[in-house]
């Protein structure tokens, strides 16, 4: 396959930064056809290139040159972590996110993947990503699209004014990374949006606009069916405009939106289903100074490669059917799965736009908090903006008129700020009943009007304050930390640096938190968070500082320390003097083309790893990079990529049930696993497969696979499997022995038995009795589904008299229809067995 260099990395990725606007989601657009109908074909990455369906990103190992102070590179990479789990979370992507570790980013690499370095950066960047290496078009499930090979984020060298716990480097990384993974900029004031618009804060980085347009480019297979689509072409006198920003937007904060094609012609993918919307159009907004193009975005191409230019350039903003009235557009509900059509638009033609890059402040403390947070309860509910054409000497620009959009509060007329007059001063109308949330506010300016999605929320109180730390003992004699502060909640997440707290404990007025595990002498910035989107960043101009006590720092020893590249073996990592905690390890050697399949810590200085080297790898030394919490051991030279060695024979560690056809075994059951140098001549001459030493039965084997039997009363847990063919023998692998699948026994409700003269109603509690949860089941862990409808679990506690049960409680959705019914419950990806539910008709 040809790679091609499209001089839309580094250049382009310094403009689209330095961009104070932006517009609906949108990516970067390919147009493999000259004329009409216009399909786009996107840059992403190829999932099926990606070992595991996993993108990797390695950072640097030349660390910046100047840090803040009390920063250090450790917290820089864990923030950088941070914000690439945010991604990695997206449900309805089938994408996911993973650290490499350190290394030389300069090393040739076959496998895609993206690189984080510390550089210069263009004066008043923090940082600057995109991709920077594709491949030619090529068909996918959806249609056509350009691999990326390669993305780059490069983030200053100096750091020295940018500390890494602060909200704006951390929302800049995360905004970075979602171009690296193929987005551009968005006019819907989500993490997509550049820094002055956007909306977004540490405990909600990623707003509905975010989520369908990475989803839009990895969807799940159930993305399509769960949210609405809404189309329709935009023109002014019948011509078709292009590049025209489209948006549905709804009361309670939602927006997602589109650019309209070469045609006119737009799609709106990914819109929370059940939701009422209005649909507005507006123009990209000019080019700011040192601004490339119309809201600084990477215009696509034509089959020739030409950048098509967005036109005509400006027009009226209106809302549909064609009004600037809020109170007279049509709302739209969505249903999942539907698509609404003919949702067409016709704008006037305009010669400049009076009011654009309007953005909100409101100031709880001495510090400026963007977008503006309003206090429902507190007398103190006004916000100040600025923008392009908001004021005129000091003073409101004449004619300026405010509301928020759907009148869920008012607005007063606007005035000079006192301490600076040329932001303009709102005041807005609040109760104690106002709703929490984002609120969207419609500026009408010059026979035009301006829409501002998110540009403020309501909160029900002030942000949290963190008063005082210290370190303690707890009950148990562990190591915590006890915080006391103001304005701190059950919900409340505290985060040292990069890395949430392991455990927090309520008690008796202060918090007791178990750190994640740090080097010895560490220190990390606390910043506590709530879900409202507040921080103590915003009230306090500094974070509380925790110190780890001191020790020594752990080295890490590897054996193998090396592999062939095109194999797959188990390594065995030993660190004394560390404290690896299960969930919070990972591991990386510093290139794309090596991957850990899986890992199991074993113990706080000990660790499994299945590990995979590309065929193509190249072979050199690498660095082994081991992260748990805040802990990060890193060697250079620790690990050898050999050549590839054609007789080496291989086990894949993707182990398959042989009766599911998924992966997950347990004991007693058939599975089935690769062995892709298998010959059938091997076979003739006699396998054996061991399992933790000891022979299993063989039941089939054919040239790259065998089929073999678990034990019966095999422990779950992991288990190495290797295979012996005549004198090959093959690279060690670990599998996991599930434990048994969860049984659901019984249903019932109100406490009694749901059978044929006791069906469950629609919208009724419902509570199962389900064996096999294992000792602390959590919700969390959890799904349950009725008739392939998921539900919310509204309950998991002990069945009282029956011990190893646990009752399971939820609402039946109304959606659900009569009869029998069946219900799966799964926990940690094991599923029951249907359990039929008798579910009464409405």
């Amino acid at each position: 396959m040809r790679r091609a260099m499209r001089q839309i990395g580094l250049a382009a990725a310094a403009g689209l930064l330095l961009s104070s606007a932006s517009f609906g989601y949108y990516h970067f657009v390919h147009y493999l056809n000259r004329t009409g109908p216009f399909v786009p074909s996107y840059e992403k990455f190829d999932l099926n290139a990606l070992p595991n369906r996993t993108v990797q990103f390695n950072v640097s190992d030349q660390a910046p040159a100047q840090f803040a102070p009390s920063d250090s590179f450790q917290a820089v990479v864990s923030q950088i972590r941070a914000a690439a789990k945010v991604w990695n979370g997206v449900e309805s992507s089938d994408l996911r996110i993973a650290f490499g570790g350190l290394g030389n980013t300069s090393t040739p690499q076959a496998t895609p993947g993206i690189d984080v370095v510390f550089d210069e950066v263009p004066p008043g960047l923090v940082a600057m990503g995109g991709p920077t290496l594709r491949a030619d078009a090529v068909p996918g499930p959806a249609g056509a699209f350009v691999p990326i090979a390669r993305s780059l984020l490069v983030v200053r060298r100096d750091l020295s004014t940018q500390p890494s716990y602060s909200e704006t480097f951390f929302l800049t990384l995360v905004h970075e990374f979602g171009h690296t993974l193929g987005l551009q900029h968005t006019l819907t004031s989500s993490v997509m949006s550049t820094q002055p618009t956007r909306a977004a804060s540490k405990s909600k980085p990623l707003a509905a606009d975010d989520v369908a347009a990475l989803s839009l480019l990895y969807p799940t297979p159930g993305f399509a069916a769960s949210t609405g689509v809404i189309t329709g072409r935009v023109t002014m006198g019948g011509e078709a405009v292009t590049l025209a920003s489209v948006v549905a937007i709804s009361p309670n904060g939602l927006a997602v939106s589109a650019l309209t094609n070469p045609d006119g012609s737009y799609r709106i993918e990914g819109l929370p289903a059940g939701i009422q919307y209005w649909v507005y159009v507006h123009p990209l907004p000019p080019a700011l100074s040192g601004e490339v193009s119309p809201a600084n975005i990477v215009l696509p191409l034509d089959a020739t490669g030409r950048a098509i230019q967005p036109g005509p350039a400006y027009f009226d903003t209106i809302f549909f059917p064609g009004t600037k009235n809020p109170a007279q557009a049509f709302v739209f509900s969505v249903a999942a799965g539907q698509t609404l059509d003919n949702v067409n638009l016709s704008v006037q033609r305009r010669t400049s736009l009076p009011l654009y890059a309007v953005q909100t402040y409101s100031f709880p403390g001495q510090v400026a908090v963007r977008p503006a947070t309003l206090n429902r309860n507190s007398t103190r509910s006004f916000l100040v903006a600025a923008g392009a054409g908001l004021s005129v000497n000091n003073a409101p620009a004449p004619g300026l008129s405010v509301s928020v959009l759907g009148g869920a509060a008012g607005v007063q007329p606007g005035r000079p700020y006192a301490p600076a007059p040329a932001y303009v001063q709102f005041d807005v109308s609040l109760t104690p009943f106002s709703s929490e949330g984002y609120y969207h506010m419609v500026f009408s300016l010059g026979g035009d009007i301006y829409v501002l999605p998110s540009a403020f929320q309501v909160a029900s109180r002030p942000a949290p304050v963190l008063a005082t730390l210290a370190a303690v003992t707890d009950a148990t004699g562990a190591r915590v930390v006890a915080v006391t502060g103001t304005n701190l909640t059950a919900e409340t997440r505290f985060l040292f640096d990069g890395q949430p707290a392991v455990r927090v404990v309520e008690d008796a007025g202060h918090f007791l938190l178990t750190p994640p595990s740090a080097a010895a002498g560490y220190r990390a910035a606390l910043v506590a968070v709530n879900p409202d989107g507040q921080n103590s960043l915003q009230i306090q101009t500094g974070p509380a500082m925790y110190q780890y006590e001191s020790g020594d720092s752990p080295l890490a020893a590897l054996s193998p320390a090396a592999l062939p590249a095109g194999s797959e073996g188990l390594v065995e990592i030993n660190a004394p003097g560390a404290n690896f905690a299960d969930g919070q390890v990972q591991i990386g050697f510093g290139s794309t083309d090596v991957v850990v399949r899986r890992l199991w810590v074993v113990s706080p200085t000990r660790i499994l790893a299945n590990v995979y080297v590309s065929p193509q790898a190249l072979a050199l030394p690498g660095t082994v990079t081991v992260t748990s919490g805040l802990q990060m051991v890193a060697q250079p030279f620790a690990f050898q990529v050999q050549p590839a060695n054609p007789r080496q024979l291989t086990l894949s560690s993707q182990v398959m049930n042989a009766a599911t056809g998924q992966a997950g075994v347990q004991s007693g059951q058939i599975a089935l696993v690769a062995a892709p140098s298998l010959t059938q001549a091997q076979i003739a001459a006699g396998l054996t497969l061991t399992f933790n030493g000891a022979p299993v039965q063989i039941v089939n084997a054919a040239p790259g696979q065998v089929a073999f039997v678990v034990p019966a009363g095999a422990s779950s847990g992991p288990v190495v499997l290797r295979l012996q063919a005549g004198a090959e023998a093959s690279l060690p692998i670990a599998i996991t022995v599930d434990p048994p699948s969860p049984v659901v026994v019984s249903a019932l409700t109100s406490g009694l038995a749901v059978d044929a003269t006791r069906p469950v109603r629609p919208a009724e509690l419902v509570t199962l009795v389900v064996g096999n949860l294992g000792d602390s089941p959590s919700a969390a862990r959890m799904r349950l589904m009725v008739a392939g409808i998921d539900h919310q679990i509204a309950l998991v506690v002990p069945a009282s008299g029956q011990p190893g049960m646990y009752q399971v409680a939820f609402f039946l959705n109304p959606a659900v229809p009569a009869g029998a019914q069946p219900v799966l419950v799964s926990l940690d990806g094991r599923i029951s067995t249907p359990f039929p539910l008798l579910v009464r008709g409405q």
